[in-house]
């Protein structure tokens, strides 16, 4: 005798993976759009992408705006580990090649919804700016001020603050892919960037306190 079919589950929350599933679909589907199509995405067209119906997503989330409230959250959780330093025997390729690999991440297409999510909704920001800071300090701030604090204690830079030294560093790369993202400047080589700033910071990392204060 076979054993009984399961009972039919009944409408109603679907189960966790159900959800997870969910959410997951709109987020690959938020992160392609608006890679793709920028801030003339609609709310239809995404759902259209995840392949979810209207009634699921809409059951979730009322309008837009709730939907990139909910991709925000779930691009800034993705797991964060600290950012490794290059090894190498000369540190100021260690942080060239750092500069480098810094900048290829943030030019992420997950980095760049998460901008153009933003650049749709600025009001957004106040509710995912304590993740945003924390992702920040944890990911790279920390590391790099680590980084810098051993060439220290190595002798090889004089002492410094290098949490302003990370913070400064961590800007500096942003600045350069928030400028290639909005003028779509993909044309020219990262690397000439990634070299002149690795000149201007080693430059200022290694400079003497009293002869910047003559």
């Amino acid at each position: 005798m076979s054993d009984p079919s399961p009972p039919a589950r009944r409408p109603g929350r679907p189960r966790r993976e159900e959800a997870g599933d969910i959410e997951r679909r709109l987020t690959e589907a938020a992160v392609h759009m608006l890679v793709q199509h920028g801030a003339g995405v609609t709310m239809n067209a995404l759902i259209a992408a995840s392949g979810l119906s209207r009634k699921t997503v809409y059951a979730r989330y009322p309008n837009m705006s709730a939907l990139l409230l909910s991709v925000l959250r779930k691009l800034l959780h993705f797991e964060h580990a600290p950012f490794a330093v290059p090894e190498g025997p000369d540190w100021r390729l260690r942080l060239r090649d750092s500069i480098r690999d810094l900048l290829e991440e943030v030019s992420q297409p997950h980095a760049q919804a998460l901008r153009r999510i933003l650049m749709m909704d600025s009001s957004l920001f106040e509710e995912v700016k304590p993740q945003i800071e924390q992702v920040v300090v944890k990911r790279y701030v920390d590391p790099f001020s680590g980084f810098f604090t051993s060439l220290i204690e190595d002798g090889l830079i004089p002492p410094q603050d290098t949490v302003f030294a990370a913070e400064t560093l961590m800007n500096i790369v942003l600045m350069e892919a928030q400028r290639r993202f909005y003028e779509g400047d993909d044309s020219k080589d990262p690397m000439i960037f990634v070299g002149n700033a690795a000149r201007l910071f080693c430059g200022g990392l290694a400079a003497e306190l009293d002869m910047l204060e003559r």
